[in-house]
C-alpha cells in the first residue's frame, strides 16, 4: 500500500510558514517604534501645555475686599486726582506686594474712577488697576481678573510683547 502524496515537499512546508509568520514577525518588530513614536507625542504634548501656561496672576478670591478697602483709603487721601504716595496700609496690598506709586484719576461727568497700585514705575509698570468705567491704561500689558480688578504687567522691551495670557493694550 502506498501513502497518499502529499502536496507540498518538506521546502514548500517550510516556505509556506514563513509567509505566514512574516507579518506576525513584523508587527512585533514595529510595537517598539510605535510605543517610542506613542512617548514622543506625549512628551510634546506635556512640554507644549507647561510652555502655553499664562503668566501668574494675582489672587483675587481671598483678597477683593481688602483691595476694595485700599481702594477706599487712596480716594480719600488722593482727593481728586493724582499721584499719592503710599502710606499706611497702602505700601502694602495683599497677594500684590510691596506699592510703589499709587495713581488716581477720577471722571466726575461719567462717574468714573481709576486707582493704580504701581509695584514699579517706568519700564517696570506693573501692578493692580481698579477701573470702574475706564478701560486698561493705554500701553499696557493687563488681564483682567474680574468685576473691575486688572492686573498690569510691564512690556517685554526686547520682544515688544506681553507676559503670556497678557493682552497689550494700545495708545488711542
Amino acid at each position: 500500500m502506498s501513502s497518499p502524496v502529499s502536496t507540498f515537499g518538506p521546502r514548500e512546508a517550510d516556505e509556506k510558514g514563513a509567509r505566514t509568520a512574516w507579518p506576525l514577525l513584523r508587527a512585533v518588530q514595529q510595537r517598539p517604534r510605535l510605543a517610542l513614536l506613542l512617548a514622543a507625542a506625549v512628551v510634546v504634548v506635556v512640554g507644549w501645555v507647561l510652555y502655553d501656561r499664562p503668566a501668574h496672576t494675582y489672587p483675587m478670591s481671598g483678597n477683593s475686599a481688602t483691595w476694595s478697602a485700599d481702594v477706599r483709603i487712596a480716594l480719600s487721601e488722593g482727593g481728586a486726582g493724582g499721584v499719592v504716595a503710599p502710606s499706611g496700609p497702602l505700601r502694602e496690598i495683599p497677594g500684590v506686594g510691596r506699592i510703589v506709586e499709587v495713581i488716581i484719576d477720577k471722571a466726575t461727568l461719567r462717574k468714573s474712577t481709576e486707582v493704580l497700585f504701581l509695584t514699579g514705575t517706568n519700564a517696570n509698570y506693573s501692578g493692580l488697576a481698579y477701573l470702574n468705567g475706564f478701560p486698561p491704561p493705554p500701553d499696557s500689558c493687563n488681564v483682567h481678573l474680574g468685576g473691575p480688578w486688572w492686573q498690569l504687567a510691564s512690556l517685554n522691551i526686547q520682544t515688544m510683547g506681553c507676559p503670556r495670557g497678557f493682552h497689550f493694550t494700545g495708545a488711542p
